[in-house]
């Protein structure tokens, strides 16, 4: 042999994904040989027998199928002198017409041990025996000693010693083994270039690989033609009869298969299996051909050189696996039109009921969202699944509006105003969509808040344990923030009263003193300050100069009843500090007080104490559920909230805007 053989069986790229590879080139060059008959591929056949391994496990009765190697046989032309010469070539070039890279063979001794021909082939109409070992240590011995015979012409090559490595990449079912030696020769079966193949295995019936293709693969649905970067690429398309198989994409170069890839990682709109009119499962699977492939396939037909995507000027000639992909994608998709209507139609009957829950993504069920909603979600996603890829297209249809409206902008200085306003009013609807879905968002956000408080305070009325009180106070305010430390979306001041959510500054669970401005308060607490559900929260409104308003929100326990004195004295004491004159604004600017409106909310349990408390002294409100009183300088006043009464208002408030998305409880 011209080359070391060790050498190149250790170079050889072969993972145990790829295992298979000495059988399929066994078979290819079996192929080869009937071919070389001219006489036409059905007169003649090729048939593989399985060879289990006898280790322990099968000593002891167990017949899950571990191989230890195959024999197949065929009755081509043989180990002609020319043959064998190719053979001892390193890297012959004897198959390139045919794709051929001349290393297959070293496959053998990458996964087996041993490897045996017994060929029989025809010299000046005379019939020779040729028959060696070929190993890493031996090479080709014996390889020229013949002797002459009187059988039929063929070759039959045996394979042993599977390296243990490799025993993964093969499957222990025959039937799957036989399904892969269809997927990686689908091209000569579609294209009826391949002669019979029978494949045999101990315990299992014969399998012809013939009558398999005929009763799982549909005739292609259609072959498309596409290009890539001036490269011309064919696309075919088969429907897959076997229900265990899987949607798989086949790279294929000069006949074979190179590379198999799940196509549903291409298009995720495909479902796990389709269903046809007699109610029957299919797969696809999609052949791509070309002549870049069959020029960039490495020399072992495992892999196919592309454009890196970490550095694509590295080499401009090659095509990038991206660009590939996408022009199978788009040629691909009209050809399932059909088979992925009733798909789509699930699929957006699950959206649609989705929606009603998660209306922030109502936009996306508009017409012009359609295809891409059909692309881009896969069916039969579970809520959670479905949510985040909502999320990700309406991110994705945010970002292009962003960008379109930014363009249609820069139009303005160029085109006319009739151009410019059509272009607008398509920009703007698809902007208003949006805006409709943020706020449905929104607008969900608040029924989700309502729904948890009122659910916390069953919770409080039957454990008395249950600390509501600070539940609500990070509900509506974090504890321990100001209104720089917080964004408007994680606050909820809205419960209480919807102008609370416009303020300039906003203080929660901190001493006044402690808070830039109010440096000269005194800072006391009130006296159950330390306990979580007694902590006050300030709020100052915008354009405290030279006027502007201070609130102040306390929080009781639901279900206090021990009440000693008026517990809104707190708040009044709050009030009297600021009042003083000794406070700055954020900006260090001293507050006039002469101005400032001073509002107390305090949110408690109605019980007979605190009734008591406030009889004679505070009114009542319209509704019986609460009280009121006007500070007596007449800037302010103190509003008592119940719990019940908190909830209701903010449920009636908002019930114009849950009725219209359809989140109203009645």
């Amino acid at each position: 042999m011209l080359a070391n053989i060790k050498g190149l069986v250790d170079r050889l790229e072969l993972s145990q994904a790829k295992a298979m590879m000495p059988l399929f080139e066994a078979i290819s060059n079996a192929i080869d040989a009937i071919e070389e008959h001219r006489d036409g591929l059905s007169k003649h056949a090729i048939r593989i027998r399985l060879v289990a391994s006898h280790d322990l496990a099968h000593q002891g009765g167990d017949e899950t199928l571990v191989l230890d190697g195959f024999d197949i046989g065929d009755d081509g032309v043989g180990f002609t002198g020319e043959n064998l010469a190719s053979f001892k070539e390193a890297h012959t070039l004897s198959k390139v017409k045919v794709g051929g890279k001349g290393v297959g063979r070293f496959t053998f001794l990458k996964v087996f041990s041993s490897v045996h021909i017994r060929s029989v082939f025809q010299r000046r109409n005379e019939t020779f025996l040729r028959e060696f070992d070929f190993s890493i240590a031996d090479e080709l011995k014996g390889a020229d000693d013949v002797v002459p015979i009187k059988e039929s012409q063929g070759t039959k090559l045996s394979m042993r010693g599977m390296d243990s490595k490799f025993k993964g990449g093969w499957p222990q079912d025959p039937a799957i083994i036989a399904e892969r030696i269809l997927a990686h020769f689908l091209i000569r079966f579609a294209a009826r270039s391949c002669p019979p193949i029978v494949l045999e295995s101990p315990n299992h019936a014969p399998i012809d690989l013939h009558a398999l293709f005929q009763s799982t693969v549909v005739s292609h649905i259609e072959e498309r033609f596409f290009n890539v970067l001036g490269h011309t690429f064919a696309l075919q398309a088969y429907r897959h009869r076997d229900g265990r198989s899987r949607h798989d994409l086949h790279l294929c170069a000069n006949g074979r298969e190179v590379t198999t890839n799940k196509l549903r990682d291409l298009l995720p709109e495909l479902p796990e299996k389709f269903i046809d009119a007699d109610q029957e499962p299919y797969t696809l699977i999609v052949l791509v051909t070309g002549e870049y492939l069959d020029d960039h396939a490495n020399q072992e037909r495992t892999r196919i050189s592309f454009q890196s995507d970490d550095d694509p000027d590295l080499d401009r000639t090659l095509v990038s696996r991206q660009s590939l992909n996408r022009g199978i994608a788009e040629t691909l998709r009209p050809l399932l039109a059909t088979d992925l209507t009733s798909t789509n139609e699930e699929k957006r009957s699950q959206i649609a009921k989705f929606v009603e829950q998660a209306p922030e993504y109502r936009a996306l069920t508009h017409p012009r969202y359609k295809e891409l909603i059909e692309q881009r979600i896969q069916p039969g996603l579970t809520n959670e699944k479905l949510d985040e890829a909502l999320l990700h297209v309406k991110r994705d249809v945010e970002d292009s509006v962003r960008k379109e409206v930014r363009h249609v902008a820069a139009l303005f200085e160029t085109e006319t105003f009739e151009q410019y306003q059509e272009r607008f009013q398509v920009v703007a609807e698809q902007a208003n969509e949006i805006g409709k879905a943020q706020l449905a968002a929104y607008v969900a956000h608040r029924r989700t808040i309502l729904d948890l408080v009122s659910q916390s305070l069953k919770k409080v009325r039957t454990d008395d344990k249950y600390p509501f009180e600070k539940v609500l106070h990070k509900m509506i305010f974090p504890m321990g923030e100001t209104s720089k430390d917080v964004f408007f979306e994680q606050q909820n001041l809205w419960i209480i009263d919807e102008r609370l959510c416009y303020h300039t500054l906003l203080t929660s669970d901190k001493k006044l003193n402690s808070v830039p401005g109010l440096e000269n308060t005194s800072g006391k607490e009130p006296d159950i300050f330390a306990f979580f559900y007694d902590t006050p929260i300030g709020v100052t409104e915008s354009d405290n100069l030279p006027s502007g308003g201070v609130i102040i929100i306390e929080f009781k326990r639901p279900g206090r009843d021990d009440y000693n004195k008026d517990p809104a004295d707190q708040i009044i004491q709050r009030f009297r500090e600021i009042s003083d004159g000794n406070v700055n604004d954020i900006d260090g600017r001293q507050i006039n007080p002469t101005n400032l409106r001073y509002t107390g909310y305090l949110i408690a349990d109605l019980k007979p104490s605190l009734h008591r408390q406030v009889y004679g002294r505070y009114h009542r409100t319209a509704d019986n559920e609460g009280y009121f009183f006007n500070l007596a300088a007449g800037n302010g006043c103190i509003e008592i909230i119940s719990y019940d009464k908190l909830v209701k208002d903010a449920e009636r408030r908002n019930r114009i805007l849950f009725d219209k998305l359809g989140l109203h409880k009645h």
